[in-house]
């Protein structure tokens, strides 16, 4: 999650330098960007039985750099993703066969995603569209699960992916600010839970050209 930071850091130092480089191989479009997020209900695996569980909306924030080289006109890039967000679940706590009332636990979760984007490279008004992969790490907070081993946090790593579109507007010959809207999936297995997550993603951010 810690790369796009790191590059943002990179860049501010040596302003004029990589501005110069970049103007020579590409473009990079670095952005932070504030995000909504909508999962679908979907059904738990919960200590040997299978319920219906519901999931809370949450919201994060994130960075993203892109790289689209001369040579493919602006139009093919690539991205490098890093967001977090927050939700909760929960869901009726039936396992092996008893009934335990309700199962609850708050979620964070944190993506590190590379995305292919396929761009229009207009003056002022760009639309994109892309699918990306990367590694999500979905972690279960204070969960309160009868049953099952709580501790005050569990993490599970899956493989995510997304697919998404957007626009970007220029607002000076360096600013943009952009909108977009991602479908994400990543599938969480904690101890004696999982989760096959789907999301959708509302994303509204601002950014550099360089």
């Amino acid at each position: 999650m810690w790369v796009p930071i790191l590059i943002l850091v990179l860049i501010g130092s040596a302003w004029h330098p990589v501005s110069g480089r970049s103007a020579e191989f590409g473009e990079v479009d670095l952005a932070a960007y504030l995000l909504g997020s909508w999962p679908r209900d979907e059904p738990i695996f919960n200590q040997g039985s299978t319920v219906s569980g519901s999931i809370r909306q949450g919201f994060g924030a994130g960075l993203k750099i892109g790289l689209f080289p001369h040579a493919t006109r602006r139009m093919l890039g690539i991205e490098i993703d890093s967001s977090a967000h927050g939700g909760a679940l929960s869901f009726p706590n039936t396992a092996n066969g008893q009934h335990h009332g309700t199962g609850r636990s708050n979620l964070l979760v944190l993506n590190t995603m590379f995305n292919l984007v396929l761009r229009y490279p207009g003056e002022t008004v760009t639309p994109y569209i892309g699918i990306g992969g990367g590694w999500s790490h979905g972690t279960l907070l204070n969960p309160n699960i009868i049953g099952r081993n709580d501790r005050d946090f569990d993490s599970a790593r899956a493989f995510g992916h997304q697919y998404l579109a957007g626009v970007q507007v220029m607002v000076s010959s360096r600013v943009f600010v952009f909108g977009e809207y991602r479908h994400f999936s990543a599938n969480y297995h904690w101890d004696s839970l999982a989760l096959d997550f789907r999301a959708h993603y509302g994303l509204f951010g601002a950014g550099l050209r360089f």
